[in-house]
């Protein structure tokens, strides 16, 4: 009786099962086949395809909150790029508080190098520091495929819209998936490439909201607009408040000039290799006696 119990009780237990697999299985392929998500995923794809280009790039950045974090940061970039291997020619205009700075580098396989107008000459950054200064380029410089792909977080609550020429994607709101997607953000607009658990766990995002229009025939990117507000402990128990728009655009693709290096620059050297020329004697006295 117990054993006929049990198996009259084992049909309705594996029909239900089955069908929890099913559902769950038809949840995926909705989303996978979702309009948004499958505009995105042409859009990675093509992105890829993108060897080099010309971009531009705006920053708007208000803080406040506390004296130490507060600030009101411009920065305007044009610049071309190419992507295997990396070269970067930019130029970036930067207005903190009302002063502004010009600055070109450009990125070769020979090393990172840098022009201030102000001092009319070249540098060159030491291999660590141009490790460094390397890896905090936005992904919307130099990787437009992995910043696509961080924007299908969104994927689920965002629209597409298509015409002749382009596709646009949107989202607005503040949910756990504008978290998500502030934390990558934040991560390439502030250089918090190391944000720990603890800030990020303070991050509160009361708006944002992402454009991304996209070339209807090729499906790479053509433009994006971001917009948003937040806050975050930067310090403990001292928060800071963010108000951001980025925006930018490509052109080009594929037919942008080619990035070299300026025969001016070629000279440049970086700090450890002026201090290997010198030796012993970096004020050259040995010279003059």
């Amino acid at each position: 009786m117990c054993r006929f119990d049990r198996e009259q009780r084992r049909g309705p237990l594996v029909a239900a099962l089955i069908l929890v697999i099913l559902l769950s299985a038809c949840g995926k392929a909705n989303k996978a086949e979702s309009p948004v998500a499958s505009a995105l995923a042409e859009a990675q794809t093509a992105a890829k395809q993108m060897k080099k280009y010309a971009f531009e790039m705006q920053l708007d950045q208000k803080l406040s909150g506390t004296a130490e974090t507060a600030a009101d940061i411009k920065v305007d970039m044009q610049g071309l790029v190419e992507r295997e291997p990396l070269k970067l020619d930019q130029t970036i205009n930067t207005t903190i508080d009302g002063e502004t700075s010009v600055v070109r580098t450009v990125i070769v396989p020979e090393g990172y190098y840098m022009y201030l107008p102000e001092y009319e000459e070249w540098s060159k950054l030491t291999p660590a520091n141009a490790a460094e200064n390397t890896a905090t380029l936005s992904d919307f410089q130099v990787d437009p495929g992995q910043a696509i792909q961080d924007i299908d977080t969104l994927a689920e609550f965002a629209s597409v819209e298509k015409d002749a020429r382009t596709q646009i994607v949107r989202y607005e709101g503040n949910g756990t998936e504008a978290k998500a997607y502030a934390v990558t953000l934040l991560k390439s607009t502030m250089g918090l490439s190391d944000m720990d658990q603890r800030t990020q766990d303070s991050l509160k995002v009361s708006k944002l909201k992402l454009t991304l229009t996209l070339d209807a025939a090729n499906h790479w990117p053509m433009s994006y607009t971001i917009e948003s507000e937040l806050s975050l402990e930067l310090e403990t128990s001292k928060v800071t408040t963010v108000q951001m728009s980025l925006s930018g655009s490509y052109s080009e693709i594929n037919k942008s000039t080619a990035v070299t290096l300026p025969e001016a620059a070629k000279g440049a050297l970086d700090p450890d290799q002026i201090d290997e020329q010198l030796g012993d004697d970096p004020l050259n006295l040995k010279n003059g006696q």
